[in-house]
């Protein structure tokens, strides 16, 4: 894979930073790997600017950290930081959720019912936990855009990111997990568009929680037997 471009270094940095954010939630780079910058810039075809460019934003994603003479590798989230994700996108996006919903109007409850019906498409494929991660983020910010707080989202965003992969993980392993969050899913555009702001938020947390709750209890178990 050759990534180097005549359009410029920020657009060669943000093309490894796209391609590399891929392949660690896809855990193709699983958590802890190391990131060899030599090996990476070779199979990439880049030069190491642009290479430690994309790692410096990855890092700020919270997606691979550097350790004094070992250099990049993959991030390994504990148990707790994973809680801690899951508590922060609880606040964060349920607010986002209160504040928008006085604002959302049929065109966003229609562009969030056409991402329900890819998320089905996407189930019945191959691979779908591939997707997961995409079609889910789509939805919530979709609901959450209306807010019109743009930080707010920005960190919601990140929050997702960080968390995308191991529940990658986990869906690969569990279709009921699947199932119930698409019910949740829909249940919670049909609140919207009734306005109905307390019973949204509630399920919206909820929905979070849980889906926390699985994954601990899930990676519990997983980290137990590795």
């Amino acid at each position: 894979m050759n990534l180097q471009s005549s359009s410029g270094r920020q657009t060669v940095a943000g093309m490894l930073v796209s391609e590399m954010r891929e392949r660690i939630l896809t855990l193709e780079f699983p958590e802890g790997a190391p990131l060899r910058q030599d090996t990476l810039a070779a199979e990439f075809g880049v030069s190491r600017i642009p290479l430690r460019e994309a790692l410096l934003q990855l890092e700020g994603e919270g997606l691979v950290t550097q350790t004094a003479h070992k250099g990049y590798a993959v991030s390994v989230l504990s148990l707790e930081e994973i809680r801690e994700i899951f508590d922060l996108r609880a606040l964060i996006e349920v607010d986002l959720l209160q504040r928008a919903l006085p604002h959302i109007t049929s065109e966003v409850i229609a562009e969030a019912r056409q991402v329900l019906a890819q998320f089905d498409e996407n189930l019945a494929a191959p691979s779908a936990e591939r997707q997961w991660g995409h079609f889910n983020w789509r939805l919530h910010a979709t609901l959450c855009a209306p807010a019109g707080r743009h930080r707010s989202l920005d960190i919601l965003r990140k929050l997702h990111r960080n968390a995308d992969r191991y529940l990658r993980l986990q869906l690969n392993l569990s279709d009921h997990n699947n199932a119930r969050a698409r019910e949740e899913h829909d249940r919670l555009v049909t609140l919207c568009e009734e306005r109905d702001n307390a019973e949204a938020s509630r399920l919206l947390n909820e929905h979070i929680l849980a889906a926390r709750d699985d994954l601990l209890d899930f990676l519990s178990v997983r980290r137990a037997n590795d």
